[in-house]
């Protein structure tokens, strides 16, 4: 969420990850409805992996399941905790301010202690805003349900905060009527496995905490978060337009190895949004879906649990005047409802708005701001558009107890 600050312009980071297994080459031809699935390498920038980075802030204090620590850090070293395979990692950077000279300790076989951890030192990568990286780094250790092993990378400025991802994805080709797709398959929650299935509710919704599947829609060779190519694994896909529109039943080999699609039978819901003219992407353990135009009609979707992306909600009020309303991370009810086979869910977006505001104590920074928050619990970003325009940023005052005017000014969008 934007928030609207005194002094400070927060920038926020959005979040991506990856995975990973044996390096073989990308080279085969496509099959009807199943394909091998072939490890490719991953390069920093792929938008494939948007939904699969993992961005990691420093904690204030050594966590309290770290057991141990290596010899001779230094005193400025910066603690992290990173959720790996369904369990919260610990890291530490050493000397994070000398770059080059930095070295990353991981508790890559999970028992909470670094003294027997190999250290990774930093080299350069030529990524845009990090400075160097670490890796690739090996995660081995047991859990109840197998033994995971997955291997990412780190990259890191100063220690600011860190960015984890996996060191490439499996990728394949498949038919599917007349049409050939690109598709892929990442490691969203770094278990070295394929086959976990989103399921909401999730605390971030950039971090969707499963593996995620892609499929070139476009057809232009590439898989682009941009072009609504990347999604988490879900049950079904929806292909529409370019092969028949229908849905398709998703079946990964756990190792990543092979997929196949095949024609599902689908049970179907409605879900009503009151009319609300709403942009959004739905995730859910069934299939994702894009929402888009007036919302006169009911939507119909496959029986499963959904969670709402970031709502844009165009409304039109008594004056004729054309408003854009942007949510701003919360999305109320709509981040973890239920659509039942046969049944509807409705919901009543938009106005009336109430005004809510914040404060959070940063050192001696005080960040202050405000949102909307409308019907069905969604917050909405102040600075809506109207009709092609951006409403001016709002003035404020401070007032004391006793009703004095300690001091004035107006908000920035930050």
């Amino acid at each position: 969420m934007k928030r609207f600050i005194l002094t400070l312009t927060l920038l926020s980071i959005s979040v991506i990850m990856s995975g990973c297994t044996k390096r073989q080459p990308y080279t085969q031809e496509a099959e009807k409805g199943q394909c091998e699935l072939k490890f490719k390498p991953a390069e920093n920038s792929e938008s494939v992996l948007t939904l699969a980075d993992q961005y990691v802030s420093p904690v204030s204090e050594k966590p309290s399941h770290l057991k141990d620590l290596p010899e001779g850090l230094c005193e400025d070293a910066k603690y992290f905790v990173a959720k790996l395979a369904d369990r919260d990692i610990p890291i530490v950077l050493d000397s994070p301010e000398k770059r080059r000279d930095s070295v990353l300790y991981v508790d890559t076989d999970g028992d909470g202690r670094l003294s027997n951890e190999k250290g990774y030192t930093a080299t350069p990568t030529e990524e845009q805003g990090l400075a160097y990286r670490f890796g690739p780094i090996p995660l081995q250790f047991d859990r109840a349900d197998g033994k995971v092993q997955a291997e990412f990378y780190v990259t890191t400025r100063r220690g600011e905060y860190l960015r984890l991802y996996p060191t490439g994805y499996r990728v394949g080709k498949i038919r599917l009527g007349k049409k050939t797709y690109k598709v892929a398959v990442i490691d969203g929650n770094f278990d070295g496995q394929y086959d976990r299935i989103f399921s909401p509710p999730v605390e971030y919704f950039y971090r969707p905490g499963c593996d995620l599947f892609a499929i070139d829609r476009n057809g232009d060779g590439r898989l682009t978060w941009d072009y609504l190519e990347v999604m988490p694994l879900s049950r079904m896909v929806r292909v529409p337009g370019y092969a028949e529109d229908a849905y398709y039943s998703i079946k990964v080999a756990a190792d990543g190895s092979s997929l196949e699609l095949a024609k599902a039978e689908t049970e179907f819901g409605t879900l009503d949004l009151g009319g609300a003219h709403v942009q959004c992407r739905l995730w859910s353990d069934a299939s994702e879906q894009v929402l888009t135009g007036s919302g006169k009609e009911d939507r119909q979707l496959p029986a499963g649990r959904y969670i709402a992306s970031p709502i844009e909600l165009r409304h039109i009020d008594t004056s004729g005047i054309r408003w854009t309303f942007r949510s701003a991370g919360e999305t109320g009810k709509l981040k973890d409802f239920e659509i039942r086979p046969g049944e509807k869910t409705s919901f009543r977006l938009g106005p009336p708005f109430s005004i809510r505001t914040t404060a959070e104590q940063r050192d001696d920074v005080v960040l202050i701001g405000f949102y909307l928050e409308g019907q069905a619990g969604i917050w909405y970003r102040p600075g809506a558009i109207r009709d092609r325009s951006r409403v001016p940023e709002p003035k404020f005052r401070i007032i004391s107890e006793s009703g004095e005017e300690l001091t004035s000014g107006q908000f920035e969008y930050g």
